[in-house]
């Protein structure tokens, strides 16, 4: 029997070093969530593929600290200050956006948050917070882009991180797995709508990336099995990889897609998660 059918990873494999190229030289971005973990990764490989992006989250004092350390506007980054629940300021953040920019090639919804609960315990202000975060605002800013680059005959791309739990699902964040869910199936829609306008739609289903969101969840399993949050943070490794995936190779996997060479991947949910998803 060959010594190879069995075989298993013995150690970590490495996070790959990869050449950076300009290939989105002259574009604009919009980066929702841009100060977390993946969005900040997302923000920082398009920069310095150089386009100009202008990270969006939550907090100004978040979003000016982000964009100072990459870069500022000298080296193409701006930030404004968006709670992407409010479709008032949602629409004040986008406008400012395109203001700051001057024209938007593309949108990256990454803004998130996850609360974790008993599944049959779920308040409805919890799906409620939820939704309106992880999937109402994300096709908030999705059409009045949409609708900024169809004006302007801009042809781009739209790309929403969604999850690996809206395909597999995790019963301690069922509300949250059923956000994601609803991306990827607006995804399909979104791709669909605006194909006669030459914009591309896709999203990305990242799986255990080494963020704070990751150790928060960690955090909530701790409560349910009162094993030591940093133990179950360790082991929330990749089987593959026998390690945390990383911010950056999300954010490759999101570059690729917003460019042109992705024009044959449309309405995709496309797994980043290092094989733990088999469709």
């Amino acid at each position: 029997m060959s010594k190879y059918v069995t075989r298993r990873p013995e150690k970590a494999l490495p996070l790959r070093k990869s050449r950076v190229f300009p290939v989105h030289a002259g574009k604009g971005f919009i980066v929702t969530g841009g100060s977390g973990g993946i969005g900040k990764a997302i923000a920082e490989l398009l920069i310095a593929q150089e386009a100009r992006v202008v990270i969006a989250d939550l907090r100004q004092e978040t979003v000016d600290a982000t964009v100072e350390a990459l870069g500022g506007a000298a080296g193409g980054c701006f930030g404004i200050a968006m709670d992407v629940a409010s479709e008032a300021s949602v629409a004040d953040g986008v406008a400012k956006a395109i203001d700051l920019l001057g024209r938007v090639d593309g949108l990256v919804n990454c803004a998130a948050i996850v609360l974790h609960s008993d599944p049959l315990a779920i308040s409805r202000a919890d799906w409620q917070r939820q939704f309106e975060i992880n999937l109402f605002g994300a096709y908030d800013i999705s059409r009045l882009v949409a609708a900024h680059m169809i004006e302007h005959d801009i042809q781009g791309a739209i790309v929403s991180i969604a999850s690996e739990a809206g395909k597999k699902g995790h019963v301690e964040s069922l509300a949250y797995s059923a956000s994601k869910a609803g991306m990827i199936s607006m995804t399909r829609m979104l791709s669909e709508a605006l194909a006669p306008y030459d914009i591309n739609v896709n999203c990305v289903c990242p799986g255990g990336v080494a963020t704070p969101m990751l150790k928060e969840v960690s955090e909530a399993y701790s409560e349910f099995t009162a094993e030591p949050a940093p133990a179950i943070f360790d082991k929330m490794l990749s089987a593959q990889l026998v390690r945390h995936l990383q911010p950056v190779e999300v954010a490759r996997v999101t570059s690729f897609l917003l460019g042109d060479d992705a024009m044959l991947v449309r309405g995709q949910a496309v797994n980043a998660d290092a094989g733990e998803t088999p469709y």
